[in-house]
């Protein structure tokens, strides 16, 4: 019994029993309503017809054996039950003895004493008392006329209850409420912001309420163990992203999987996918991403989370030569770009993109490490395009290029830079090739299975009938395997880059378009019909602080008054 439907059905239903047990009561004992002259005492004390006089009796054979009576009290009700009731001492004793009673036992006698109209109760308890003798209260509390009647914390958190949180309880009565609500009810605050990360809630509820309440109210104030222990998935698999841990696959693919395949794998193809799945905010961050790939713009904040390097490198394709200057992405893009052209063949591209490294400001700025990797490069393209008229010329650049990337030590430079001065210093007709035959090929220095990726090149030029270019994959492999057959192995070819590392964009976590950590999602389904009764009938117990002294005086019409 989760909705109000069922509520509703299961209070018209305890009514009925309620009901019928009255009537058996009532069939087992001389019917003590009959008497006229009776029902006229018993008007003076608010209680007007037979079915009245009824109820009000079953009220009395129930609390009239109560040990904690007094021996008056316990006269006063036994007069009454005998026909002859005391108006000035009858209520306080009725009172008493009901307060002997359980709760769900209270309830039921005021509500069957409010069924018979008997209105024993002060002006707010009787408000009171008609909200909680309603079949199922629920949105008619949500008029302003129902949500000013107010009452102790009992009755304050019944009404909350009721109407599944949209009705707060006050302040003085939040301790009661966190103490005795059900988890349900106090989500249904959570829902309706009746209950903030201020009032620490958790701090009056055992340990696995409390990690619930905080995962909903203060998230981050969890401890991976804490998430783990209430089986938060959500929280987990955030926290494993940002640690760089391993964030198992789910099917279909949630944010985390998508952000991993886009961010850190540059999955172009689950960038729609991506921003389907993130929220508005990071929604925005993401097509900015994309729109300054267009020519290269982002923000600093943007520009400085590294974790976004490898997207944004896949983004964007520069076709004019990059700034070094502007960012260290930048730095890295250049570098990279000037590396890729020289790999493919394209040497008068690749020297434009070095030029950008060799500038004042570029020397000034960039890291010693990048600037030598940048010299080589340049060092290479010069010595690839020595075989112009200019080629003395070339050399010579080169040489002073090998040089400043010398400066910075290391073994592969220092290397490159005595095979430039032996090709300088060696007649032109008397050179061997000054070009690295896997760079020639589109591989990087030294990669492994190059013999297959020459066969299938070779296979392919010869599907075209490119025979000029088939005689150059002859030459680059014979190249490979004469050097591989000498001590001196592949050192004896121009090397580049110095530190592979240095070419590599991080493996970092995106900062910026990392969703932010959302409170958990609610656990508890709407509170059942049971807990709604109990409730109901601890509230029915603070209205016995409502009971009149004296009873309300009948005209005989029927009136109160």
């Amino acid at each position: 019994m989760t909705d109000p439907a069922a509520a509703r059905r299961a209070a018209i239903a305890a009514e009925k029993e309620r009901l019928a047990r009255a009537r058996e009561r009532r069939s087992s004992r001389e019917p003590a309503g009959a008497n006229g002259f009776a029902q006229r005492k018993w008007r003076w004390l608010g209680v007007n017809g037979g079915e009245a006089v009824d109820a009000v009796l079953a009220v009395l054979h129930d609390i009239v054996g109560a040990p904690t009576l007094t021996d008056g009290q316990r006269d006063t009700l036994n007069r009454a039950v005998a026909g002859a009731p005391d108006r000035e001492e009858l209520l306080p004793a009725v009172r008493a003895g009901l307060a002997t009673l359980e709760p769900d036992e209270v309830l039921g006698h005021l509500r069957s004493l409010w069924a018979a109209g008997v209105r024993w109760l002060n002006e707010p308890g009787t408000r009171r008392c008609q909200i909680l003798c309603s079949t199922a209260p629920g949105p008619e509390l949500g008029n302003a006329k129902s949500r000013a009647v107010s009452g102790g914390p009992a009755f304050s958190l019944f009404v909350t209850a009721a109407t599944r949180g949209a009705v707060p309880v006050p302040n003085a009565h939040l301790p009661y409420a966190l103490s005795h609500a059900p988890l349900s009810v106090l989500d249904d605050l959570v829902d309706h912001g009746g209950l903030m990360e201020d009032d620490r809630p958790w701090e009056a509820r055992g340990e696995d309420d409390a990690l619930r309440l905080r995962a909903r109210l203060a998230p981050s104030s969890l401890r991976a163990s804490e998430a783990a222990r209430i089986g938060w998935d959500d929280f987990l698999r955030r926290r494993a992203f940002l640690d760089g841990g391993t964030v198992t696959r789910r099917e279909p693919d949630d944010v985390w999987d998508l952000l991993l395949d886009v961010v850190s794998e540059a999955q172009l193809s689950s960038l729609d996918a991506l921003d389907a799945a993130l929220p508005r905010a990071r929604q925005i961050e993401l097509r900015n991403l994309k729109s300054g790939a267009l020519n290269g713009q982002w923000g600093m904040e943007t520009v400085r989370d590294k974790g976004l390097w490898k997207l944004m490198a896949a983004l964007w394709q520069p076709t004019e030569p990059v700034d070094p200057t502007r960012s260290d992405f930048h730095a890295l893009v250049a570098l990279r770009r000037a590396y890729d052209l020289t790999r493919s063949g394209e040497l008068e591209a690749a020297r434009g993109q070095t030029d950008s490294f060799l500038r004042k400001s570029a020397v000034k700025s960039l890291p010693a490490g990048l600037l030598s990797e940048a010299y080589t490069v340049a060092a290479y393209v010069a010595v690839a395009t020595s075989a112009r008229a200019t080629g003395r010329e070339r050399l010579a650049l080169a040489e002073e290029h090998a040089e400043k990337a010398a400066e910075a030590g290391g073994a592969v430079a220092e290397r490159n830079l005595a095979l430039v001065r032996t090709w300088k210093d060696t007649p032109r007709n008397q050179r061997e090739p000054m070009t690295n035959p896997f760079l020639e090929l589109g591989l990087d220095h030294g990669a492994e299975g190059w013999d297959r990726h020459c066969r299938d090149l070779f296979r392919q030029y010869e599907e075209t009938g490119d025979h000029t270019s088939q005689s150059r994959v002859n030459r680059a492999e014979g190249r490979i395997e004469e050097a591989l057959r000498h001590d001196s192995g592949l050192d004896v070819f121009f090397q580049l880059p110095l530190v592979r590392s240095r070419f590599e964009l991080p493996d970092a976590v995106p900062r910026q378009l990392v969703p932010p950590l959302e409170p958990m999602a609610r656990r508890t389904s709407l509170t059942g019909g049971k807990d709604l009764e109990t409730m109901r009938a601890r509230a029915a117990v603070e209205l016995l602080d409502d009971f009149r002294s004296t009873a309300p005086h009948l005209d005989r019409h029927g009136s109160t008054r």
